[in-house]
């Protein structure tokens, strides 16, 4: 059979900025883990607008729409998150919340899409896509099974979720493997001070996660500690009176980590340049005045503790700080 008449199944997705991207990876490998499921594909966070069959000869057609479709696009904004949804017993989402502006611009980017791209495909299986069914959301975990599903529902329902995220542009993909054809940004900034602040806390809410998941290693260990003690530089996360050692656990967007983990945002760079200096220049001067009063200094980066194998991870990384406590005369400042 000629390749080119293979039929395929495109996807097309509005996708987040960098920042909020990598907030809701993250949230998808924990409840994969609590799940006890391995990462389910290659795909970025996303809301899928529409899927549809094509003809694998016919992409550069699909391709042309696609870039029908940006045409008169909105410029970047944020969709609003209601909660955690969950499905059949099997599925697990983030839900747009109806009440929103960002429900409406979503729900017209869903019509628009398939007014461009009906007439010319078939949709795809899902009809939960199709306009008249569409409930917009970012899938969090698919194909669980009973026992999965019942430990990732009773983590979500515990847990603090992100109150929204930067929607950036449009990716155009092909599905079964994931494979990214097309992708286009958004323009403009459109956020107000207020959607901004509350993005950046949505960030700080990860690290607040991991600091949590650090701790209860440490304290399984047999560790006793104090928590973020506001006497000392910094208000360490960690404070180990016994040891005379306190421990920051730092996310590596906050902290600008030279790592895969850090991205500059696009927008407004001059600002975030100068917040990044700030940034690392507070840090030098904490980490300095603690060590000159005594204090053993151990900073631990959110990339170490997290991806794949997380729980392999925090239990390597409490093993290091926990030689390197008991270890007297071991060197006063470490970064794991």
């Amino acid at each position: 059979m000629d390749s080119s008449q293979c039929q395929r199944t495109f996807a097309l997705s509005l996708v987040f900025d960098g920042p909020s991207s990598d907030a809701l990876s993250s949230l998808k490998r924990e409840v994969s883990e609590i799940a006890g499921i391995k990462s389910q594909d290659d795909a970025p966070p996303h809301i899928t607008l529409g899927m549809f069959h094509a003809n694998a000869g016919r992409i550069d057609e699909v391709k042309k729409l696609f870039c029908d479709f940006m045409k008169d696009a909105p410029g970047a904004f944020r969709a609003d998150f209601s909660g955690p949804g969950f499905f059949m017993d099997k599925v697990i989402f983030l839900s747009i919340n109806k009440g929103a502006k960002s429900f409406g611009k979503i729900a017209d980017l869903n019509q628009k899409a398939h007014r461009i791209f009906l007439p010319e495909f078939e949709a795809g299986g899902n009809r939960n896509y199709l306009p008249e069914n569409f409930l917009p959301h970012v899938a969090l975990a698919t194909k669980l099974d009973a026992e999965g599903f019942s430990r990732a529902k009773d983590f979500c329902s515990s847990m603090t979720f992100p109150a929204s995220a930067k929607i950036a542009g449009a990716s155009l993909f092909l599905c079964h493997p994931h494979e990214e054809i097309a992708r286009a940004e958004f323009s403009g900034d459109t956020l107000t001070p207020e959607q901004r602040h509350k993005n950046m806390a949505a960030i700080r809410s990860i690290g607040g996660k991991l600091e949590t998941a650090l701790r209860s290693q440490l304290f399984r260990f047999g560790f006793r500690f104090r928590k973020n003690d506001r006497r000392l530089a910094g208000s360490p996360d960690i404070v180990l009176p016994r040891y005379h050692a306190v421990i920051f656990v730092n996310g590596c967007f906050w902290h600008a980590h030279d790592c895969d983990k850090f991205r500059l945002p696009r927008t407004n760079q001059a600002f975030w340049l100068k917040k990044f200096a700030r940034n690392r220049e507070r840090d030098r001067r904490d980490i300095a005045l603690l060590l000159e009063q005594g204090w053993r200094v151990c900073v631990v980066w959110e990339c170490s503790i997290t991806g794949r194998n997380r729980r392999a991870k925090l239990y390597d990384t409490a093993s290091k700080i926990s030689l390197w406590l008991e270890e007297g005369f071991s060197e006063p400042f470490v970064e794991f």
